[in-house]
């Protein structure tokens, strides 16, 4: 997260103000539309329903770059 520049709690409110979420090509992965700093991001969830955890694999930033 630190190279990404945002903190967990950062994260998190991203996570909360999703606008899509949409499974990613790779089979158990979720791609999740949000914005932070006003720009657009997408982050890549792995669930774990065996141990209901939330794995962040990365974020990056979806902008005009």
């Amino acid at each position: 997260m630190e190279e990404r520049h945002f903190s967990e709690v950062e994260l998190r409110t991203m996570l909360m103000d999703a606008t899509r979420v949409v499974s990613a090509r790779r089979p158990g992965r979720f791609l999740v539309t949000t914005r932070h700093s006003g720009e657009p991001w997408v982050v890549v969830l792995e669930p774990d329903g065996d141990e209901r955890v939330l794995f962040v694999v990365t974020a990056f930033s979806h902008g005009n770059s």
